[in-house]
């Protein structure tokens, strides 16, 4: 169940037609939660606070730190003054890179050179056609429109199969909502690799290799990517869609999957 999480309205002046009046409505909430591992402090995020073990267990995953639920010996969400995530991994001995405190919208210090070494190369047999896209963005949506009619101010992330949503997430960040999503799939049993990744946010070169950590072939967002993402995607053989809406998308890369010739995308190159 979703929840609003939030401290109380906000009240503001609504502005039309040349005049103003009163209004007021939730507001969504961000919070600083530390990660920390095996003892050491690693990370700070700026995130929605709820479900913060998923968000935790999330970012590990798509950092590469681990890769199921066995490689951690213990979790302990502590929310005192600051909301805090103790991590204990079973490998005692990690190279941990500080980082900064990272923001609800973006990531920090990683380039798209970093990227492309990683070499991912994503085959398999996923075929869709776009109307199963188009179906499965608006059931995403829809899962989310009373809230976001009452709120907004958060991105929201799910994992099809191409005919159902499995799981689905949301946050005041979009790769914070990528990262629940994750977490989700380890702690409910629920694989990712050979699935659809459905995103409201713009794709950047962190989310397609987020979705290449997690083994995802197609990535399908009502927003732009940005030309590094597409350049990421084509290395890396990910489907990906931009601008998603209502029966529309623009498709960039790897466009087989959806049953139309590779060289059609390629000759916009």
């Amino acid at each position: 169940m979703i929840a609003t999480w939030t401290d109380h309205n906000l009240t503001y002046l609504e502005v039309g037609d040349g005049a103003a009046t009163p209004g007021h409505k939730p507001i969504i909430r961000e919070t600083v939660c530390t990660i920390y591992i095996n003892g050491r402090k690693w990370v700070a995020l700026l995130c929605t606070p709820s479900d913060l073990e998923a968000l935790a267990l999330g970012f590990l995953r798509t950092e590469g730190l681990i890769d199921a639920l066995d490689d951690v010996v213990d979790l302990k969400v502590h929310r005192h003054r600051e909301a805090s995530v103790a991590i204990r991994l079973k490998r005692r001995h990690i190279t941990l890179t500080r980082r900064p405190l990272l923001p609800s919208a973006c990531v920090g210090g990683v380039t798209f050179l970093d990227r492309i070494q990683a070499r991912y190369q994503l085959a398999g047999g996923l075929r869709l056609t776009p109307a199963q896209i188009y179906d499965q963005m608006a059931r995403m949506l829809a899962q989310t429109a009373d809230l976001y009619n009452d709120m907004g101010g958060f991105h929201v992330a799910a994992l099809s199969d191409g005919h159902t949503l499995l799981l689905s997430a949301y946050d005041v960040g979009r790769h914070n909502a990528v990262d629940r999503l994750a977490g989700l799939g380890l702690m409910r049993g629920v694989p990712t690799a050979g699935g659809v990744l459905l995103i409201t946010g713009r794709v950047s070169t962190e989310m397609v290799h987020k979705a290449a950590r997690l083994g995802i072939p197609l990535v399908a967002s009502r927003n732009s990517p940005t030309e590094p993402a597409v350049r990421l995607a084509r290395e890396w053989g990910i489907t990906l869609c931009g601008y998603v809406r209502g029966r529309r998308m623009h498709l960039y890369s790897a466009p087989e999957r959806l049953g139309f010739d590779s060289p059609a995308v390629q000759a916009v190159s």
